[in-house]
């Protein structure tokens, strides 16, 4: 085959070859390295999650222990702060009722010494008598005497016997004065009495009132730290299921933001998966048509070396003798002037 045709053809086979052959693999190539990279930033976005995501639920858990904390410190100050408020409100409501001791004792004496005298054949309970009198009037004796002595003074003046006028009128005397000292000293007596009543009684009256006070400065007291350690007890189980209700809403709020970037991760993986799988598949095509040019290149040069044998055989058929063939007749040994371009002498040399 002449140089003219088989160079060219087998430059075009060659570079056919040699272009498909280097397009296959450039692609390929391309493909795995875009899925490779893929797979390698996926692996990234995996360990971005595994390193953040737990630092995200850690931090809410610690959120929540440090809220707790510290409602449960705060409360437990408060409950403290409100017992030894309390304990102070009691303490004074004692000291003051110590204050009042003296009261609630005499008037408990007294109650104690007018149940005493109330009782049957107390002072407060016995009748009247002529001891009581005597004690009441002392006078009474003298003032008797003196009315007897006057009596008989009188009588010694009139022939020194007393006759039976003179007996009834200090009989007489002796009586109306008794009655009317008895009556005197009887009011006295009662007077007395009463007195002495009005007196404990006041007493009784005063240390009633005292008591009175001093319960009412207990239960006062009482009320007091109650309210004080119940409204401590409120405030701080108030502190408490609000950071519980803080702790729960962080653990939630990290358990959706975890979630979020776990899906989010997932289908940025996924992308990258995706991407890279195109990508593979890319490549894979453009290997095939890499070849599928080369495998066009080599049939174009195999066309132009069938096309150029194909006008050669048609060149020796249409000039004669086709391959050896003495029947077939010579156009160049035809009679007429010669055609140069007919007659092999004027071909160029080789060309035959």
């Amino acid at each position: 085959m002449p140089a003219a045709v088989a160079i060219p053809a087998a430059v075009s086979l060659g570079s056919s070859v040699l272009g498909g052959v280097l397009g296959s693999r450039a692609s390929k190539k391309a493909g795995q390295i875009q899925q490779e990279e893929a797979l390698r930033q996926a692996q990234g976005f995996r360990d971005t999650l595994g390193q953040y995501n737990p630092q995200i639920g850690t931090a809410a858990e610690q959120a929540r222990a440090d809220v707790l904390g510290a409602a449960g410190t705060a409360g437990a100050n408060l409950t403290g702060v409100a017992e030894t408020g309390a304990a102070g409100i009691t303490g004074a409501a004692g000291q003051a009722n110590e204050y009042l001791e003296p009261y609630l004792g005499l008037g408990g004496q007294a109650a104690k010494s007018l149940g005493e005298m109330m009782a049957p054949g107390g002072q407060l309970n016995r009748d009247f008598t002529l001891e009581d009198m005597k004690s009441l009037d002392p006078g009474y004796q003298f003032r008797i005497d003196q009315a007897n002595k006057a009596l008989a003074g009188s009588a010694a003046a009139r022939g020194g016997a007393l006759g039976g006028g003179a007996l009834r009128a200090a009989a007489n005397l002796s009586q109306n004065l008794a009655s009317s000292e008895f009556g005197s000293a009887f009011d006295r007596f009662r007077a007395q009495q009463g007195d002495r009543f009005n007196r404990f009684s006041s007493l009784t009256d005063l240390g009633v009132r005292t008591s009175g006070q001093a319960g009412g400065n207990l239960m006062t007291a009482a009320q007091q730290a109650a309210a004080l350690r119940t409204g401590a007890a409120q405030t701080a189980g108030g502190w408490n299921v609000g950071a519980n209700e803080y702790g729960g809403n962080a653990m939630q709020n990290a358990a959706a933001l975890q979630a979020q970037n776990a899906f989010g991760t997932q289908r940025s993986i996924a992308d990258l998966m995706t991407g890279g799988a195109a990508a593979r598949a890319a490549g894979t095509m453009g290997s095939a048509n890499a070849w599928g040019g080369a495998l066009q290149g080599v049939g174009n040069a195999a066309g132009q070396v069938g096309g150029y044998y194909q006008q050669k055989d048609l060149m020796k058929d249409w000039m004669g003798g086709g391959y050896g063939n003495p029947s077939t007749p010579q156009l160049w040994n035809l009679p007429g002037p010669k055609n140069p371009a007919l007659d092999p002498s004027y071909w160029p040399r080789g060309y035959k």
